[in-house]
């Protein structure tokens, strides 16, 4: 899903999650080169867990940034 189309702020995508689709935590990956990108995450309560190597498109090897945001206790 395009970045562009939800947020993970908003309440019903996260409602959605962790009781409609019965998710435990959502994870979240960014490219090294925008930084501010894991800082939205971070603000909005994701944890950063560490790094996942993707290929681009010309072969090379490039560390993506990985988060994750917990199933928020209590659940409502």
């Amino acid at each position: 899903m395009s970045t562009h189309s939800w947020s993970a702020t908003n309440p019903v995508v996260l409602a959605c999650a962790f009781t409609t689709a019965d998710l435990d935590r959502l994870e979240a990956m960014h490219h090294p080169d925008y930084p501010a990108s894991g800082r939205v995450l971070t603000k909005t309560g994701f944890i950063r867990t560490g790094t996942c190597e993707r290929h681009a498109d010309d072969g090379t090897a490039v560390a993506y940034q990985v988060y994750a945001l917990p199933l928020p206790l209590p659940l409502p």
